[in-house]
């Protein structure tokens, strides 16, 4: 780690020092890419029942890493990563290539020099280039959407809060008094090897986060996180002259980046940046109830914002979740299939286009589009709101207030340990919010504790820091109201539930050792057409969630994996693949932006593989728009099929209770036939040596049984399924099951297959037991194995981790301390690079 800051800073140093040498195509030049002279470590701590982790490879960059966004170029998928601060080491936007044709081969190819300065800015934070992609191409929205654009990437939009950056830093090359407002900056990538800066935009308040509309990808929204008090009869901070949040904007402003786009093959740089002026058009909150804390008479605009095909935007606000209707905010132009040509309606801003302010060493050919100080008849005009007011406000008109769920939010101090509500209560700092995939809910991240100077953030496993570390916040849409309570306690009934009444709050267990910086939840993705969400949380790196959506409204909740890689802090996690597997499973590629600040964290880009159990589906029939994910694509070559995939004799299977009968469901390959089979394990309380107690015979397919003419005792069975495989073998599949008496249900699995995972079989001996409880396993390669039993959350027999050699069976007897109920086991795989988590569960009687 040493060895990569040192490095680091002499990049720096020779940036400051070579002024004159650094003027090229790219204006200012990008410092040559420079891994650290050791390698990072390749250890992880990562599990999940039936999920198997790989981390396929990292790219140190030596810089702290912030937001990713996804895109494709000629059939390849690329990442943009954006850099915290100041990015010594080629920093600003680090362009990835991710895939070679079906093929995942992460490698480095180039850097946007928009933070390799140096700057004075006093917060990390306030230059975080955030990036969003435009069009994305053939990569996965977060939600589904029939409309949107497929083309390849042209630009890349890179946000910045504070003034002092790169390509617009003032007279002295670092932020001081009256240097330049941050803001967007438009970076073409037809060539992602060659990025190349097309224009910027100034704007008042905070450039925090961006958002471009998948349906109408020349259409991006500055979102500003800017907050502000609030006075009596509910005036706002902003609206007073010479006041500190003069220029603070309680709202967002939408970017008409028409003329920045589309240009014909062949067009020079110069000709593109002759054209590219993009419009700026504000939107400001109609009054402070949309985002006004239930707590402290505070304020905040947008942190985060995400528009979805219907034209609804979710905003995570810091002190509320908000909603609102744009349809009304575009014209169609006479096309209203064609979403490519529309224009914002309402009035732009009288923004001016002026050159850079930076010195020669950190200078683009790029004009600025100032919309902080404006243009009005050739004459100045401040576009603060106090005198954007005077001159009519200038506005994005057509757009509608929902409604809003408000939160605690943080007023004067951003003490978390002194707020009122801790975080199984309320919402510190509402970041991210998204609708679920089913609509029925809006979905936000608590970041509380977030931050680069965390207050009572820190996290020890086996401590809940319920004041310092988030989680994700559930809400019904029908919630959402435009007379939003002032009080905790009505706000609080506009929460989702869990099953068992209490709130619908998934906050992550601490799984590293003690970390003193950040612990909580941050930036989240959905899987469209799956209750699966992959997030950045930290010091406790990619998290997975699954949920389910019940019928009586509740929501449930589980821990569906996680991947916390050696001194992570994960700012964000994202997958940018995901294929179907034979046997249902999923398996997903994804990349992460670790760093936060040089020397806390990786400062890298991890590209990882997961193999998960399939996930639950949103309530009711899938949206329009929503990804078919394939199976994976054959070897390079066409060769042949992996001999373990040869070993499985079934794409699916598995069994549901109808009442006194069952659903046996199941493809086997090949077309093949199986066999199946009903045992019984144990009469009530006893534990009995199996018995058959109905054949069903050879089957070609899914059936259903009635129960009837079968004489059953109440106690535990198990389903057996057998088939042939393509290499002769007979696969083996058993799903446990529970007979009350008068019906039937489904039991914890207590046997596992994955055909090529690293554990490919792992099955307790039954799924009851009396004393002593058998379990057989088997690797597909030589690892080293741990095997937990837990009795709820206790520990009660553990076997140390130990070498176990692959291609073979090994069986161990385990004795678990404690009485009658339900034990889990798991059975935790490692080798370099890849690790598998398996749990089984048996019953005690």
């Amino acid at each position: 780690m040493k060895s990569r800051t040192v490095a680091s800073l002499m990049v720096l140093a020779s940036l400051a020092g070579s002024a004159t040498a650094l003027a090229h195509e790219l204006d200012h030049a990008a410092p040559a890419y420079s891994p650290p002279s050791e390698p990072l470590s390749t250890a992880f701590n990562a599990g999940g029942d039936g999920a198997e982790w790989e981390l396929l490879a990292t790219i140190p960059t030596g810089n702290p890493h912030s937001d990713l966004d996804f895109f494709t170029h000629k059939g390849d998928t690329f990442a943009s990563v954006g850099t915290l601060g100041t990015g010594p080491n080629s920093g600003g936007q680090n362009v990835i290539r991710l895939t070679e044709g079906s093929q995942v081969k992460p490698s480095y190819v180039a850097g946007h020099p928009s933070a390799s300065c140096a700057s004075g800015s006093s917060s990390v934070t306030a230059l975080q280039h955030d990036v969003e992609a435009t069009p994305k191409g053939e990569v996965f929205q977060n939600s589904p959407n029939p409309f949107v654009v497929k083309k390849d990437a042209q630009l890349l939009i890179d946000a910045t809060d504070a003034p002092g950056r790169c390509h617009d830093e003032g007279t002295f090359g670092v932020a001081q008094a009256g240097a330049p407002r941050g803001g967007l900056e438009i970076i073409d990538v037809t060539d992602p090897a060659k990025p190349k800066e097309l224009a910027l935009i100034s704007h008042i308040g905070n450039a925090h986060t961006v958002n471009v509309d998948p349906k109408r990808p020349h259409i991006a929204f500055d979102i500003t996180q800017d907050g502000m008090p609030v006075g009596e009869g509910g005036k706002r901070g902003n609206e007073i002259e010479a006041g500190p949040d003069q220029f603070d904007l309680d709202g967002f402003e939408v970017v008409d980046m028409s003329s920045c786009m589309n240009f014909a093959p062949g067009t020079t740089i110069e000709a593109k940046r002759a054209a590219c002026r993009p419009q700026v058009f504000r939107y400001r909150y109609d009054s402070a109830l949309v985002s006004q804390s239930h707590t402290y008479a505070a304020m905040q605009s947008c942190h985060e914002s995400e528009i979805y095909p219907d034209d609804t935007l979710a905003c995570a606000s810091i002190t509320a979740t908000a909603l609102f209707d744009l349809s009304g905010a575009f014209d169609d132009r006479g096309t209203p299939n064609d979403f490519t040509d529309d224009k914002p309606r309402g009035k732009p801003l009288p923004c001016r286009a002026r050159a850079s302010t930076s010195p020669a060493a950190f200078t683009t050919g790029a004009m600025v589009i100032d919309c902080v100080n404006g243009e009005v008849g050739g004459k100045p005009q401040s576009l603060s709101i106090p005198e954007w007011l005077k001159i009519g406000a200038p506005s994005l008109t057509g757009v509608k207030w929902i409604g809003t769920v408000p939160h605690m939010g943080f007023g004067a101090t951003q003490d978390i340990a002194a707020t009122p509500y801790d975080a199984k209560e309320d919402v510190v700092a509402a970041h991210e919010s998204e609708i679920s995939g089913s609509g029925k809910f809006v979905i936000t991240s608590d970041e509380r504790g977030g931050g680069t100077v965390p207050v009572a953030a820190g996290c020890s496993p086996g401590a809940d820091n319920v004041r310092g570390n988030g989680g994700l916040h559930f809400f019904p849409v029908k919630s959402f109201t435009t007379s939003p309570p002032r009080n905790n306690v009505e706000a609080w009934k506009l929460y989702g539930r869990q099953p068992n009444g209490d709130k619908a709050i998934w906050r992550a267990p601490t799984r590293t050792e003690p970390k003193a910086t950040l612990c909580t939840a941050h930036v989240f993705q959905q899987i469209p057409g799956q209750n699966r969400i992959f997030m950045g949380w930290y010091s406790q790196g990619t998290q997975v969630l699954d949920f389910v959506e019940r019928p009586d409204g509740t929501v449930e909740f589980k821990d569906a994996g996680y991947f916390v890689p050696e001194n992570a802090n994960t700012w964000t996690s994202a997958i940018f693949r995901v294929d179907q597997n034979a046997d249902g499973s999923f398996t997903y590629y994804g990349a992460t932006g670790d760093g936060i600040l040089p020397g806390a964290g990786r400062s890298a880009i991890d590209v990882y593989k997961v193999t998960l159990p399939a996930p639950p589906k949103p309530a009711g029939a899938p949206k329009p728009g929503t990804p078919e994910f394939k199976p994976p694509p054959p070897p390079p070559g066409g060769g042949p099929e992996a001999p373990c995939a040869r070993a499985s004799g079934f794409d699916r299977v598995s069994v549901s209770a109808r009442g006194r009968g069952l659903s046996f469901s199941f493809a086997a390959r090949g077309g093949r036939s199986a066999t199946v089979d009903l045992f019984q394990t144990s009469v009530g309380r006893r534990v009995i040596r199996e018995r058959r107690v109905k054949a069903f015979g050879a089957r070609a397919g899914s059936f259903a049984w009635n129960g009837r003419g079968a004489k059953l005792r109440a106690g535990t069975y198990f389903a057996r399924l057998r088939s042939k495989a393509a290499d002769g073998s007979t696969d083996t599949r058993r799903i446990a099951l529970v007979w009350t008496g008068r019906r039937w249900r489904l039991a914890a699995p207590f046997d596992f297959r994955r055909a090529c995972g690293l554990v490919e079989a792992a099955k307790l001996e039954r799924p009851a037991f009396a004393r002593k409880l058998g379990l057989a396993f088997k690797l597909s390669q030589s690892a080293s194995v741990e095997i937990t039993v837990r009795r709820g959350k206790k520990v009660v027999a553990r076997i140390a981790p130990k070498a176990y050699a692959g291609v073979r069976t090994h069986r161990v007897t385990l004795k678990p301390r404690g009485g009658r109920g339900t034990y889990s086991v798991t059975v935790r795989a490692a080798r370099p690079g890849q690790s598998a988590e398996v749990q089984l569960s048996a019953k005690k009687l």
